[in-house]
């Protein structure tokens, strides 16, 4: 009962703010959050046509998450079936453009996700009808799960991921949360901690530990670029922080590069900020220590003086892994969980990063237990670690060599999530 009540006040607080819909987006258009010529998909409305065949929705909110499922939605086109994909940023739809130039299958289909209006769902659900949607991660809509589960269109949580925070906020409303889960027919968790925590919240069908994006590797700039990075470093050594968030982790890149450099003169540091517009305050923080610094989006190249080189592009990640000696991973010293740690792995870095790796936590404890890969508490732990392994450079070789080997034995996961999803895609 309390589930049909709470149910039914998120449905109608969707109707109460109706008005203000429109207010919100401009203002997001004018945020440059959304895309006016594209607004109206945002409201489930779409001028393209229906593919003829059976369609399977697959919604990512990040780039990241929708990377992660390009090998099965490659497998997936084999099969005939069309799929559509939707996002909300603005950053990861011009990659889906990208991507899906690569792919070159006239089957899939990028469109903008609709909100969590009952009447989006609806224009939504009737002009796409789809056979099953995926929702990646941690995509929990409460009127599109109960809309489409009414019209009996299966529905899939994969890469399930569910943060502690979150997990715990659900527990206080354990009937709705019952009520909300048990509507998925699979969910595939990342690891066994978010399964249990999906069976806790009423998922009836849960499937743990089955990670898509131990398959995928990190994206790459295109050859040429590739190899003029590669001859404007030359031999020099090079210290990348990759996906870096706020100023904590800023700051650890900065200091790190000016205490290192103490001890290896030819040192290089590149930082690939995961939001481009951080450069100008990294770049603010170049100029307190005097650093020579160069930045991608400028068109500055690297020469032989050059302290920091500030790489504020997107997809073009594993390129940097790939000449890169030594690797911070970001979101780790700044309380984000943290970012992939298979992409460097099998770059051949040597890893390193901070105390909160909870979204890749299964892949954490296999490195350490394996020593491939070093965790560090603090940012004096971290100057102390990258100095220790260019003086001890063999060091370096033996942990990007122990996290390549271990890395590169993981099975590719797509086609066992397909034998699981098969009976929910014969609708």
């Amino acid at each position: 009962m309390l589930a049909i009540l709470l149910n039914g006040i998120y449905f109608l607080l969707w109707f109460i703010i109706t008005p203000i819909i429109p207010i919100i987006f401009i203002y997001r258009i004018l945020s440059g959050k959304e895309n006016y010529k594209r607004i109206y998909e945002r409201i489930g409305y779409s001028p393209l046509k229906r593919p003829n065949n059976k369609l399977i929705w697959v919604n990512a909110v990040s780039l990241g998450e929708l990377r992660s499922t390009i090998p099965l939605i490659k497998i997936l086109l084999q099969q005939n079936y069309s799929i559509l994909i939707t996002t909300v940023t603005l950053t990861s739809a011009s990659h889906v453009k990208t991507i899906i130039n690569k792919i070159d299958n006239k089957n899939i289909i990028h469109h903008f996700s609709p909100i969590d209006h009952p009447l989006a769902n609806i224009i939504f659900l009737n002009h796409w009808k789809p056979s099953c949607i995926i929702l990646i991660e941690s995509e929990i809509w409460p009127n599109l799960i109960n809309n489409s589960f009414k019209r009996k269109i299966p529905l899939v949580l994969l890469q399930g991921r569910i943060t502690e925070k979150s997990y715990k906020k659900w527990l206080y409303i354990k009937s709705l949360s019952n009520n909300i889960f048990r509507k998925f027919c699979l969910v595939i968790s990342q690891d066994i901690i978010n399964g249990d925590r999906f069976e806790k919240l009423g998922a009836t069908n849960v499937i743990k530990g089955i990670n898509l994006k131990n398959s995928v590797p990190a994206p790459f700039m295109d050859k040429i670029k590739e190899e003029s990075i590669i001859s404007s470093i030359e031999n020099r050594k090079v210290l990348l922080f990759a996906s870096i968030h706020n100023d904590i982790e800023n700051e650890a890149a900065i200091t790190s590069h000016v205490e290192a450099k103490k001890y290896t003169r030819d040192l290089l540091t590149i930082i690939v900020p995961r939001h481009p517009k951080m450069s100008d305050q990294i770049l603010s923080l170049c100029k307190k220590y005097s650093l020579d610094t160069k930045i991608r989006s400028y068109k500055q190249s690297i020469d032989n003086k050059t302290d920091i080189y500030i790489a504020d592009t997107i997809g073009e990640l594993g390129s940097f892994y790939r000449i890169t000696d030594i690797c911070f991973i970001g979101g780790t010293l700044s309380a984000k969980g943290g970012h992939n740690l298979i992409e460097p792995a099998m770059e051949r870095c040597a890893i390193i990063y901070g105390p909160d790796v909870r979204n890749h936590q299964d892949i954490s404890d296999i490195l350490i237990k394996n020593n491939a890969a070093i965790q560090i508490k603090n940012i004096t732990e971290l100057h102390k670690t990258i100095i220790n392994l260019y003086q001890n450079e063999e060091n370096i070789n033996k942990l990007s060599d122990l996290a390549y080997n271990i890395t590169s034995k993981f099975n590719n996961p797509s086609s066992i999530i397909l034998n699981e999803l098969k009976p929910y895609l014969k609708k």
